[in-house]
This record gives structure tokens, C-alpha cells and sequence, in this order.
């Protein structure tokens, strides 16, 4: 699995430097990732990989943060979203009892703020 969070880490981190590089910034004090809990990361190996990609560049020492984000589901039949912790992508609506797939949130990797010197 870190193989997956180190690639995914190196794209982020290319991303974080041309941002510095944008706003001529001498350190990046800060990085701040939003992490669907369905987006199949681990968090750990997310943490180590940052570590390891960011040695030696403006990023290195920076504070890393991952901002979970919940699955919420799209029930169809009643017009309302759920939370949907069940760890998997077929959910079943709390009020009225249908499987739904429409998952509106849970998937995200992204960039959610930078901070820079």
C-alpha cells in the first residue's frame, strides 16, 4: 500500500511546489490534505510518504494534516443524504430502507490549504 501513498504523495508535493513557487515563497510552513474515508488512502503510509517526499525541498519540517471527510449518500427514492459508514459503496437509506450508490462525498484526495514563508 505505501507504494500507492508515496506516488500519490510525490503529485501532491510537485503541486505544493509550484504553488511556493507562485507566490515566491522561501518555505512551505504547512500542508493540509482532504481525504475521503472511502478514497481507499492509508492515512499512516500517507504520513511517512509526505516525510519522505518532501526531504530536501521547501516542504521538508512542514506541518502535515489530513482533514477527513465522510462519506454522505444521495438517497434518490426520498431527496436525502446520509452518512454512510459502512465502509463499503452500496449504502442503504436510514428512513426509507433503499440501497443507494449515489455517493456525493467519501472519495476526495485533495489539496485543502497551504501555508507558506
Amino acid at each position: 500500500m505505501i507504494m500507492h501513498e508515496l506516488g500519490m504523495m510525490e503529485s501532491a508535493l510537485a503541486l505544493v511546489q509550484r504553488y511556493a513557487t507562485e507566490q515566491h515563497a522561501r518555505r512551505v510552513e504547512r500542508v493540509v490534505l482532504r481525504i475521503g474515508t472511502l478514497s481507499g488512502v492509508d492515512p499512516e503510509s500517507l504520513r511517512f510518504a509526505f516525510d519522505v517526499v518532501s526531504r530536501g525541498t521547501t516542504a521538508e519540517g512542514a506541518s502535515f494534516e489530513i482533514e477527513s471527510i465522510p462519506a454522505v449518500v444521495f438517497c434518490r427514492s426520498c431527496q436525502k443524504e446520509f452518512k454512510g459508514d459502512n465502509g463499503g459503496f452500496i449504502f442503504q437509506c436510514p428512513t426509507c430502507g433503499d440501497f443507494c450508490g449515489d455517493l456525493r462525498t467519501g472519495k476526495e484526495i485533495e489539496l485543502g490549504r497551504l501555508e507558506f514563508s
